[in-house]
């Protein structure tokens, strides 16, 4: 049996910048969030989706690209498409009296949850992310409960609407790759591919423990499907860019070549949420713990704490197990800086555990960063 490694060896510094941001989205959306969290490189996952959020933005910044009308018209699409599949299913789940179609709701909800806040991501992981649901959705075991819940028709318009979107968002990728954004892309793709190779070195090495000792088939069979399709959009692009520049095909023994030193910068910082705590009174033993009404710390990084109308309306929420937002009143977000704010926690809400969310707009493109530890209202 032959052993499969991601070959990360790649010479991406002769590729223009829109060959190398369209890689990069595309190797990333290979590999989804929530599979990356199932096998264990969720890390490393993230901070390879931050480098290339921070890239398409770099990229786009000095033109309208995702805001012109068929791009907006056509994300929308595909959004109501999303919209409609989940609450139909929801619908079914949560109030239907059929027993057998509640079953087959709740099945189908089981699959979609991770991919509820898909709408609120960037476009290029939105697509990732309807993509990957959308092939579960359409797996042959799940076929007898959509059919149930009369979606075959609305899952096969849905998936192409984000395939719509897909190729309209390719095409002006590739359309761009003159526009004046080459000194701080020659700052930022490097970065982005240091962070693509410790992704890769990380699922190699999960990859070679479960070869060697584990040798669960299920593990091997999700990363063997990374890491071929990884390797496939690797030796295209090294294809696509050697037959530009009159290299020839790459033969199987070459080195690759050496890549320039890049001007060394300052590591980024991932955008995430340091702490939550209660300000007064909290029981330092257990921080998370938060008494309802009382005044509670944030403490974050990577990002300032701005709303998308520029106010704090809609910034700061509390996501139940159900994926509800309670949004806190931005009238008690107070004492913000670059790193942390305070706000009252929500006195009349249910005792339990939430999610603590931020949505900010900084910049201008959507954000979402969750704190990793859920918190116990009381």
């Amino acid at each position: 049996m032959n052993v499969l490694c991601i070959q990360a060896d790649v010479n991406f510094s002769r590729a223009r910048n829109a060959e190398h941001v369209t890689l990069h989205n595309n190797l990333l959306a290979e590999v989804p969030e929530d599979v990356a969290k199932a096998q264990g490189f969720e890390t490393p996952r993230f901070n390879y989706a931050a480098a290339v959020n921070r890239e398409n933005d770099c990229f786009l910044v000095n033109t309208s690209f995702t805001e012109t009308e068929d791009m907006l018209t056509t994300d929308k699409v595909r959004d109501n498409g999303f919209y409609l599949i989940a609450n139909v299913v929801d619908a079914y789940a949560n109030f239907c009296l059929d027993d057998a179609l509640a079953a087959a709701a709740k099945r189908l909800a089981r699959i979609i949850k991770p991919s509820r806040g898909a709408a609120t991501k960037p476009y290029a992981e939105e697509t990732a992310i309807l993509d990957d649901v959308y092939e579960k959705l359409q797996d042959e075991a799940n076929a007898a409960d959509i059919e149930a819940l009369h979606l075959t028709d609305a899952l096969a318009k849905a998936k192409e609407a984000n395939d719509a979107y897909n190729a309209l968002y390719v095409e002006r990728t590739r359309t761009m790759n003159t526009r004046n954004v080459s000194a701080n892309m020659k700052q930022l793709r490097p970065q982005t591919d240091e962070a693509f190779r410790q992704l890769a070195l990380a699922i190699n090495s999960y990859y070679m423990v479960n070869f060697l000792s584990t040798k669960d088939a299920e593990k091997e069979a999700a990363l063997s499907k990374i890491i071929n399709n990884m390797n496939g959009l690797l030796y295209q692009h090294d294809r696509t860019v050697r037959t530009r520049l009159g290299l020839g095909s790459k033969g199987k023994d070459d080195k690759p070549e050496p890549e320039p030193e890049p001007t060394p910068e300052p590591e980024p910082i991932t955008p995430e949420i340091t702490a939550v705590y209660q300000k007064e009174g909290g029981d330092p033993e257990n921080p998370n713990r938060i008494e309802r009404g009382k005044q509670t710390g944030v403490e974050y990084q990577g990002f300032t704490l701005k709303g998308q109308d520029g106010t704090l309306e809609h910034v700061i929420g509390l996501v139940n197990d159900q994926d509800y937002i309670e949004w806190i009143n931005p009238e008690t977000i107070t004492n913000v800086t670059e790193t942390s704010c305070e706000f009252t926690m929500v006195p009349d809400l249910t005792e339990g555990q939430y999610k603590v969310r931020i949505e900010t707009y900084d910049g201008g493109s959507p954000l979402v960063v969750e704190y990793p530890e859920p918190i116990t209202l009381w």
